[in-house]
């Protein structure tokens, strides 16, 4: 009977710990927005954290990035077309992409649920 319950007790605790780990891992995930330039990166963002940042390309041209509750988006930019802006903001999955730019914004890591299935 005292190895029974202590079976349980061990469970239990093991279960509290799981459960406190996940709890704590999603609150941020550890996920971060990557902001490339030409391939290149030149800032990275933690998505756990709300911020907001500007984009300096020279002769005037910018970038306005947001992350805000998780998510990232280009707010603002000096690009003619905005289609960066025009996608709004983004938790995870196709990136942000400013082609007169060449900027993109990119999120990488945390669970960020399934890739992709496959079947037969």
């Amino acid at each position: 009977m005292k190895k029974h319950l202590l079976w349980i007790l061990i469970f239990a605790v093991l279960c509290l710990v799981c459960a406190a780990a996940v709890f704590l891992m999603g609150r941020s995930g550890g996920r971060t927005a990557v902001v490339a330039v030409d391939g290149e990166t030149v800032r990275t963002l933690d998505l756990a954290e709300d911020c907001e940042i500007d984009v300096s390309l020279g002769d005037g041209e910018f970038n306005h990035i947001s992350v805000k509750g998780g998510r990232v988006a280009v707010t603002d930019a000096s690009c003619p077309d905005r289609l960066c802006v025009r996608r709004g903001y983004i938790r995870d999955g196709v990136p942000i992409v400013c082609l007169p730019h060449r900027l993109t914004v990119e999120v990488r890591g945390g669970s960020g649920g399934v890739d992709a299935v496959t079947g037969r």
